[in-house]
């Protein structure tokens, strides 16, 4: 079969039990190359077979997280070509992606090149000093390409070591991300105060939900936990706390100055963002995604250069903005922000239209065609 091929597990040097990120090693190997795309998982050794169809059990029966589907066995199958470790490895998901399909190579022995910004080389895990760096390594992973200017160089530097704590306990991510969720519309509740205090004090709880907001998504990705209900609760969750702590930060900006003007701002930016939202969402349900970023805002033709709204588009980011949002509170000038939330709001409604009708139009030749 082209391109076929399969995880070889070899004996371990030490336990293959030992958890890295809430998983067994060998456990997270054959999740790795269920991810991958490998044939199978080939197991010779008799005893690590009947370990690892254990460990495949026992999630199974827990009904936590991605089921194992990817079958295991003693035999490799004719024409896969074996990409083989040891059983108590860490190895990037993306380097077995990379290396699978491309001939043999043994992963214990190879240096291979690092397939992203983030990767590693592959590790063995023998001791508690190898583990800690392997789970270093592991975690730092988890940064993604995309990440805005904050995220990048302050957010993931917080979310990161908490989710490494957090991988350690029986909580699930969508657990986090209803917690993250309070935390962030307490912060909007005290925004609605309006006194300097209270917005300085609910800006800063709007940024832990930004840092926090990080945690659920690592989390799922290095337990293999992740879910449609974790991606809408992901994506609901930093909208609704976007539209309640500048609706209330317009209500506390009104309370404290009786400038209605502020309520006609708050006004404009909520139901922007509630009208854009809800497209997305429409869109999102017919793909079956939660996930904002599988909605085609701009066609995948467009370059980066095309506009000039490209070069500030950073500082539009979330995580940017909410950081940005802190320092105007702190300063005394939020109200700044909040026509800027308007402005945003509108940019982003204006925008899902026209991709809206820019779908239609793609959608019109290929619904002739098949008349």
């Amino acid at each position: 079969m082209a391109d076929a091929w399969v995880l070889a597990l070899d004996p371990p040097s030490s336990d293959p039990q030992k958890k890295l990120g809430g998983l067994p090693l060998c456990l997270r190997l054959v999740l790795d190359a269920q991810a991958a795309g490998a044939q199978a998982v080939l197991v010779p050794d008799p005893a690590l077979f009947t370990l690892v169809k254990q460990l495949i059990a026992e999630r199974a029966a827990s009904g936590r997280g991605t089921p194992v589907t990817i079958p295991l066995c003693s035999e490799p199958p004719e024409g896969a070509t074996r990409v083989s470790v040891p059983a108590n490895f860490v190895v990037p998901r993306e380097l077995l992606k990379a290396l699978g399909p491309h001939g043999d190579v043994d992963l214990a022995r190879a240096h291979v090149p690092i397939q992203t910004p983030y990767g590693f080389q592959p590790r063995a895990v023998d001791d508690p000093g190898s583990l800690r760096l392997a789970e270093r390594a592991l975690f730092r992973s988890l940064r993604k390409t995309q990440d805005g200017w904050t995220s990048r160089h302050l957010n993931r530097y917080i979310s990161l070591p908490i989710s490494r704590l957090l991988a350690k306990t029986p909580l699930s991510p969508n657990q986090i991300s209803v917690v993250v969720l309070f935390i962030g519309l307490f912060g909007a509740w005290l925004a609605a105060h309006g006194d300097y205090a209270s917005c300085a004090a609910g800006a800063f709880l709007f940024q832990a939900q930004s840092v926090l907001d990080g945690c659920d998504g690592e989390l799922s990705r290095v337990t293999y936990r992740g879910s449609r209900l974790g991606e809408w609760l992901d994506t609901i969750g930093d909208d609704l706390t976007n539209y309640a702590f500048f609706g209330a930060t317009a209500w506390g900006l009104f309370t404290k100055s009786a400038d209605s003007r502020w309520l006609a701002i708050g006004s404009l930016g909520v139901l922007a963002g509630i009208a854009a939202s809800a497209i997305e969402y429409r869109y999102l349900v017919r793909i079956g995604s939660g996930d904002l970023l599988r909605y085609p805002l701009s066609p995948e033709s467009a370059s980066d250069k095309q506009s000039a709204f490209e070069m500030i588009r950073p500082l539009f980011k979330r995580d940017t903005f909410v950081l940005l949002s802190l320092l105007a509170a702190l300063g005394g000038v939020i109200g700044v922000m909040l026509i800027a939330f308007a402005i945003g709001a509108l940019a982003v409604l204006v925008s899902v239209i026209l991709a809206e009708l820019r779908m239609a139009r793609e959608r019109r030749p290929r619904a002739t065609e098949l008349r």
